[in-house]
């Protein structure tokens, strides 16, 4: 859709000074992927120049709150709420035409938007694994349900700290200022770099960092004590669920990132860890018929394309019965 919306425009939009017909054209303009980055950018502009305004957070959730009361959004068909891959775009369009009414309603300065806004989320669905570049020359490989939350504005500048939950594996580029490159976990552990790749995995069962080449410090809480290892390549730190720390040396560092090449590489792993993986990358719910298989380990490196066949292996690797019924697996010997 071809439109005359310009920067002055907006300007006047954030400002509430628009007309009714003005703001239509803005919802009509929004609906337009690519708009959306250029409206973010117009937004950071006009709230830089308008930093003296202090919005009243609680009078401006009161009237979100009637906003929200007036006007009910529309009932979705049922392929809008499917888990389908269209789904997320439909809801985020439908997200974008509230945002331009709610940036009225809720003075900029303490609108509930605001995280979201400031940050772009590279996500992964269960088996899917996808590369993103970012705007530093830094690219991120994120496995399956993977998610990373990075700057929308100043990435490279002003700061170069992303947020990951699940793994990924970095390739990060130095910079002229010799910038650090900062990767932080829901659990606390974080990881400072400068120019260096390396694989994370921040789950909840367990964390670890594996260096491939270049120096990092990784960063850690250990009950109330702040604490610091420093890697040097070929180095892998693991903390289980207390963030209790080990550091040792593997003499086969890429190998913890051939999910790239959708490989999976078990060094005595047990089975119980191996549903741990099942549960953290596919979302499965895995069933271990009894202690002594659950500890039973497994060794070697194998391709498998999809789910069905790593499933398949398992089963041939350890001459077990391995069940699928939907998302439930079921593990017992034959």
């Amino acid at each position: 859709m071809k439109t005359d919306i310009s920067k002055t425009l907006l300007f006047y939009h954030f400002a509430r000074k628009t007309s009714p017909l003005q703001r239509k054209r803005i919802e009509e303009w929004l609906r337009v992927e690519s708009n959306e980055e250029q409206y973010y950018a117009w937004l950071e502009e006009w709230e830089l120049q308008h930093m003296q305004y202090e919005a009243s957070t609680d009078s401006a959730l009161k009237n979100y709150v009637q906003f929200l009361d007036t006007n009910p959004l529309p009932l979705l068909t049922p392929e809008e709420t499917s888990f389908g891959e269209s789904s997320p775009k439909i809801t985020r369009k439908r997200g974008l035409q509230w945002l331009v009414a709610a940036s009225l309603l809720l003075g900029l300065g303490g609108w509930i938007f605001r995280d979201s806004i400031q940050y772009q989320t590279y996500q992964t669905a269960y088996g899917e694994i996808q590369r993103f570049q970012l705007t530093d020359g830094s690219t991120v490989k994120l496995n399956t349900n993977s998610s990373l939350r990075v700057p929308r504005w100043g990435f490279g500048d002003k700061t170069r700290e992303v947020f990951l939950t699940g793994e990924a594996n970095f390739s990060v580029t130095h910079t002229p200022s010799n910038q650090r490159f900062i990767v932080r976990t829901p659990k606390g552990i974080d990881v400072v770099v400068l120019g260096t790749e390396f694989t994370m995995y921040a789950r909840q069962h367990n964390s670890k960092v594996v260096l491939s080449k270049g120096k990092v410090q990784v960063r850690y809480q250990q009950e109330n004590t702040r604490k610091e290892v420093t890697m040097k390549p070929g180095d892998l730190v693991t903390f289980d669920r207390q963030n209790n720390v080990q550091l040792r040396t593997t003499r086969q560092a890429s190998s913890y990132s051939a999910w790239e090449e959708q490989r999976f590489v078990f060094e005595e792993t047990t089975l119980e860890e191996v549903a741990y993986l099942l549960q953290e990358n596919y979302g499965l719910q895995v069933e271990i018929q009894g202690q002594a298989l659950a500890e039973r380990v497994l060794m070697g490196s194998f391709r498998a394309r999809n789910l069905d066949e790593l499933l398949l292996t398992i089963s041939e690797l350890l001459d077990i019965s391995v069940i699928r019924q939907g998302n439930r697996v079921q593990m017992a010997d034959k």
